[in-house]
């Protein structure tokens, strides 16, 4: 009996371990100013794309606490625009910085499950620097700067991965190599 309990909880633990989604923090300095971005974070499972306008694009803005940023580009202004974020493994947290805010209500973030299903239609909260949380099956969050009167942009995006299907498998693998070790009175 003490070995099933002590295989039970060796196997509880790898698969435990196993289960847990990878979290992310992109900060934009992973690649120089100027560059613009599409497809370079899918590596970590996550793209942009652009909206209305072009492709984000890393810079500068000082009115954010920890710059370099992500800007929307092509909008009315520098920092005015939109753009799409794209979870390519759903993410179950996701949060970042954006901003610099010049009115309240000015920006408009939406997001959406893996399947294009609205899940919140969201806003900033203050004038200046924002730090929105989500929470739940994410796939893609679309945001825009446009009617801010100086634009905003995004930083410090951080997001945890819904756990690979493997994790399941290997759970389903221990439970049943200890049934079958049980059977056999090994354990």
């Amino acid at each position: 009996m003490k070995k099933l309990i002590m295989m039970c909880a060796i196997l509880i633990s790898v698969a435990g371990l196993a289960s847990a989604g990878p979290t992310y923090l992109i900060t934009f300095n992973e690649f120089p100013l100027d560059t613009v971005i599409s497809n370079q974070y899918a590596p970590l499972g996550v793209v942009f794309t652009a909206a209305t306008y072009n492709l984000p694009v890393i810079s500068m803005n000082g009115a954010m606490p920890t710059p370099p940023i992500l800007r929307p580009d092509g909008g009315p202004g520098f920092f005015q625009g939109d753009f799409w974020i794209q979870f390519t493994t759903p993410a179950v947290a996701v949060s970042f910085d954006s901003g610099y805010w010049d009115a309240i209500g000015a920006g408009q973030i939406d997001v959406y499950d893996p399947y294009m299903n609205p899940i919140a239609n969201l806003s900033n909260t203050v004038i200046g620097v924002n730090v929105t949380n989500l929470t739940g099956k994410i796939g893609y969050i679309y945001f825009n700067s446009v009617a801010d009167g100086a634009g905003a942009d995004l930083d410090n995006l951080k997001f945890t991965q819904i756990p690979a299907p493997g994790a399941i498998l290997l759970g389903g693998i221990g439970a049943g190599l200890v049934g079958w070790l049980r059977r056999r009175r090994t354990l």
